[in-house]
């Protein structure tokens, strides 16, 4: 049997020692060789004591948006608070934290006192701290107000924080046990967005329309503070026309903040001048206006109420607080679907020029379209009439193959469309008052069982100051001195002024060897 038997002296074979030179270098090269593979297994986490997993460095600086936990205070007959901490902006230099958030503290009244809420403390707070590993200690105070002392756990992902804190009674707000917090790391609102604005009212009498907006917007640095500056464009130039829809502005700049998600933005028009505003300031009426995650992406938007505020002379102008337009908002960035309206309408209102009572049809179309993701089934179309029956009728190719849905549920496949078209004669006169340029009206409204959700589209028309009711009279070729058949000649005037009759101002009857008298 064959044994294997290790040799002390590698450096020789069956026949003749190898030379000492040669033998050093083999050596030399083999411990070069065991050196670089232990070095190789380290860097793959080989040799580490944590099952392999290496750790990965992660960093507070950023915006963020935290989250208190409701303050009960264990004395019942001492206030507590609401509030706290809500966003602002770290900085990280090695293990070291510092920053500023803006904080609000409302007090709740003692238990059975009677008393409501009310507004104790605001501002900004500045913030320092520190980050070991995962762990994160963090002391937030200003001079007079409450100091809050939080601990917590920073995710693997660097995205969120949670933990509990304490805090301390410098402003008479009320002191509070320990609790929980939490807080989200807010991307950048940086890049191009894609929405609309949805009016809920105002004097310009746009409501329950939707116009859409596209532009960009771009987030200054992070300094460290309770806010970073936002800067960008609005544009409601219809893609497919090239026209705008909405009639405040066609094109904006709009400048502002974000601090944690909220936002508030000034809009700016051409000329350099406020026409309006989005998110909410004091005595502004308006909603928060908050920066979220959604399943499609992130989305600049007002979840309750009015977001946005625009008092473009253009439109009819008002204030901040009385604005000729106002609504909800929904900005999607970097993606264009996250606040895409399940159903367009293109334009989004119509107007008819003004004709004359019992003048024929004219019409004008609107397109509908589905661009939802899916099939949308059980849309209506109705045309209601505002002003009196007959001004305005309505056909479409929604129904099936193409044949007017008649007021019947149809269905829209997604990205297809139909044509609505809507037929205007003035049949009555205009309500006393009303302009006549524009005094008869009707809405088209278009209903969408899957998304709960109703489309309006406003539709005007005018009636002509005075029209004669004959477009043409002819008289024959008559003899010297014979009188032609009379013909007559009505004329209505809607205005609701009071007539004058006036005198001929020739006593000579209208005579002539020949006359063929034509009046268009």
């Amino acid at each position: 049997m064959q044994t294997l038997t290790q040799d002390p002296m590698p450096c020789r074979t069956n026949r003749e020692p190898l030379s000492l030179r040669f033998c050093e270098e083999y050596v030399k090269n083999l411990w070069i060789l065991v050196l670089a593979g232990t070095m190789i297994l380290s860097a793959c986490g080989g040799g580490s004591s944590s099952g392999g997993v290496s750790q990965i460095p992660v960093s507070l600086a950023g915006n963020w948006q935290f989250n208190m936990a409701e303050q009960l205070n264990p004395d019942p007959t001492k206030p507590s608070f609401t509030g706290g901490l809500q966003g602002g902006f770290l900085l990280q230099t090695d293990g070291s934290v510092t920053g500023a958030a803006v904080y609000s503290i409302t007090t709740q009244p003692p238990v059975g006192s009677g008393g409501s809420p009310t507004q104790c403390n605001g501002g900004t707070d500045q913030i320092t701290g520190t980050i070991t590993g995962q762990t994160v200690t963090l002391t937030a105070g200003s001079a007079g107000a409450q100091t809050f002392t939080f601990t917590g756990t920073l995710s693997l992902d660097g995205s969120t924080m949670t933990g509990s804190y304490t805090s301390t009674d410098g402003a008479g707000c009320g002191i509070a046990a320990t609790q929980t917090w939490s807080a989200i790391l807010v991307p950048p609102l940086t890049g191009p967005i894609q929405g609309s604005f949805h009016s809920t009212g105002g004097a310009a009498g746009l409501n329950e329309q939707d116009f859409l907006v596209s532009g960009s917007l771009s987030q200054g640095g992070n300094v460290g503070g309770a806010n970073a500056t936002v800067t960008g464009n609005l544009s409601f130039s219809n893609p497919a026309t090239n026209l705008s829809d909405y009639p405040c502005f066609t094109v904006a700049s709009v400048k502002g903040q974000i601090s944690g998600n909220s936002v508030i933005l000034q809009i700016i028009g051409t000329d350099g001048s406020n026409i309006g505003q989005i998110g909410p300031s004091a005595g502004s009426g308006l909603q928060t206006v908050t920066f979220d995650p959604t399943q499609n992406g992130y989305v600049l938007h007002s979840l309750a109420g009015a977001g946005y505020a625009v008092y473009a002379t253009a439109c009819g102008g008002g204030s901040l607080d009385s604005p000729a337009d106002a609504g909800n908002i929904c900005f999607a960035l970097n993606s264009t679907t996250a606040c895409q309206l399940p159903i367009t309408l293109t334009p989004s209102a119509l107007s008819f020029p003004s004709q004359t009572l019992g003048s024929p049809l004219t019409t004008q179309t609107i397109t509908l379209a589905n661009t939802y993701g899916s099939i949308l089934s059980g849309l209506t179309l109705t045309l209601i009439n505002n002003s009196g029956p007959g001004n305005f009728t309505e056909t479409d190719t929604c129904g099936l193959a193409g044949i007017p849905s008649l007021g019947e549920p149809f269905v829209l496949a997604p990205q297809e469309s139909c044509v609505v078209t809507i037929a205007f004669t003035p049949q009555q006169n205009c309500a006393a008052g009303i302009p006549l340029a524009q005094c008869l009206t009707a809405t088209l409204t278009v209903t969408s069982p899957n998304n709960d959700a109703i489309f309006t589209l406003p539709i005007t028309g005018g009636i002509s100051p005075s029209a004669a009711s004959a477009a043409r009279l002819y008289f024959g070729t008559e003899g010297v001195s014979e009188v032609s058949r009379s013909q007559s000649l009505s004329f209505t005037d809607p205005s609701g002024r009071p007539a004058q009759a006036l005198r001929n101002s020739s006593a000579r009857p209208f005579q002539d060897e020949e006359h063929h008298a034509e009046i268009d």
